[in-house]
């Protein structure tokens, strides 16, 4: 069994070397950098458009800009979902002036004023009206009726994300497609999708016992770091929301060199060059935005918060650490595993087998990884048993593991885990567009996740204890538990 697992190890970190040099770098005279690797197994490929723009991106009072704008993205352009295109116009910028108008006496703190209850009933016909003009599932039913699958976005704090599978000839239909929707976005439904917005904030973390304390260690964690606010934006930004600020946000992120493409699958990057040049390569230059600009203070010391909610209690102790490429950032990837994964983590196996303090424990990073980050305990605990208890018990493993560095054949299975679990992630053509221009858009070096396996397998034991040690104090120590009424 052991050697299974070696030749697993091994097998994974020379794959990750093997695919280092198929990889393909093309770079437009725009700035958008473009990622290519060709995988003749099958014919289709995997195409992803990512934007570095996230909510680390927004400002005070404009939050949930990026998400609501990834809604917007697949509301079609002039030429794909318009039924009258010159006769959508006029209206669209009457819903726009109307529906602005709602948006600034809502900022003003006007929003049950009797102007405001009458725009929003003209706002209302009026989107009525412009429904009738646009095909609002154009979109995806072009990519449906063309073999498309996976069709989706994303947005977290630091990237907005396109992504798509289609059979390999389709792939200048592909390019075409995402450079209108990148060039010329629709603002359609604008007002519809924010409400939208407003409703999925509602269901994920106002009535949400897990999304409301998560929010609530983000607010305790950072004082000045944009990763304070939610993805999803807080209720009042989003009640105040205009069509202006949103267009003002796209016209600032979404330029070519703020962008890196992917396509990996059966395809050429020699055929794809001219492709490009015709299609993502025709959007002007012009300048990277700067990113967020701030100066979080030190921590000096432990920070607490009881939230009261009507649900089981539960506890979220969190921790302060630096962002990738930090090889400390590499170490928490191990601690991870060697705290939390599956029923072999150490807190699992003390605080829901031995203990029996808890239903489960789940250990992760957040809230992003372009800034410095958290790492995060949470846990749930059994019936009758007191937070106070879950808390005593977690910094009784972090002490053993402060004062005992992990046994050698303890810490060689959770390399081996994180490496195989790494390769395992860029074995599909979705995983690995996904891994390759996420780091690219992120650190701008696409071999990040490629190197990472022989990061991992040269951490040692004294390092693990080193960086638990330097971490897992009081002073660096956030503390969020969820009490009833």
């Amino acid at each position: 069994m052991r050697l299974l697992t070696l030749g697993l190890v091994l097998a994974a970190s020379a794959h990750a070397e093997g695919l280092a040099d198929k990889v393909r770098e093309l770079k437009l005279a725009n700035g958008m950098v473009w990622l290519v690797v060709e995988r003749p197994d099958a014919p289709v490929f995997t195409g992803y458009v990512r934007v570095r723009v996230g909510g680390a991106d927004e400002t005070t009072g404009a939050t949930g800009l990026a998400h609501l704008f990834e809604h917007m993205a697949f509301k079609g352009t002039p030429s794909l979902g318009a039924k009258d295109w010159a006769a959508e116009q006029p209206l669209l910028a009457e819903v726009e002036r109307v529906g602005d108008a709602v948006a600034g006496l809502q900022r003003g703190g006007k929003g049950g004023a009797p102007e405001t209850q009458a725009l929003k009933a003209e706002l209302a016909a009026l989107q009525k009206r412009h429904g009738a003009l646009f095909d609002e599932n154009a979109l995806a039913r072009l990519y449906q009726v063309n073999g498309g699958v996976g069709l989706n976005a994303t947005t977290d704090k630091d990237l907005t994300s396109y992504f798509v599978s289609l059979p390999k000839n389709r792939l200048e239909l592909w390019l075409t497609v995402e450079a209108q929707r990148f060039a010329a976005p629709v603002m359609r439904d604008f007002y519809t999708e924010r409400a939208v917005v407003q409703e999925e904030r509602l269901r994920s973390i106002e009535t949400n016992p897990a999304g409301a304390m998560y929010e609530e260690l983000m607010q305790l964690a950072f004082v000045s770091s944009p990763y304070r606010w939610p993805t999803v934006g807080y209720a009042g930004d989003l009640a105040a929301m205009s069509m202006a600020e949103a267009r003002t946000f796209f016209d600032r992120n979404y330029v070519a060199s703020n962008a890196v493409g992917c396509v990996v699958g059966d395809v050429s990057a020699e055929a794809l060059r001219p492709l490009l040049e015709r299609t993502f390569g025709l959007l002007p230059l012009q300048p990277r935005p700067a990113g967020p600009v701030f100066s979080e203070p030190p921590s000096r010391a432990e920070r607490r918060s009881q939230l009261t909610f009507d649900a089981a209690p539960r506890l979220m102790l969190a921790f302060r650490k630096p962002a990738p490429p930090s090889r400390d950032d590499s170490v928490f990837d191990v601690l991870e595993v060697l705290l939390g994964e599956g029923n072999t983590g150490r807190l699992q196996q003390r605080l829901v087998f031995k203990d029996r303090l808890a239903q489960g424990v789940g250990v992760f990073t957040g809230p992003g990884v372009r800034l410095d980050n958290l790492f995060i305990v949470s846990v749930t605990p059994l019936a009758g048993v007191k937070t106070e208890q879950l808390e005593a018990a977690i910094w009784d493993e972090l002490q053993k593991l402060i004062a005992t560095p992990p046994a050698e054949r303890e810490l060689q299975k959770v390399r081996n885990r994180v490496t195989v679990d790494l390769a395992r992630a860029i074995e599909s053509n979705p995983g690995l567009a996904n891994a390759l221009s996420r780091a690219q858009s992120l650190w701008g070096d696409w071999r990040y996740p490629l190197e990472q396996p022989k990061v991992v397998e040269s951490i040692t034991a004294t390092e693990v204890q080193a960086v638990a040690k330097r971490f897992f104090t009081r002073e660096n120590s956030l503390v969020v538990t969820l009490v009833r009424p």
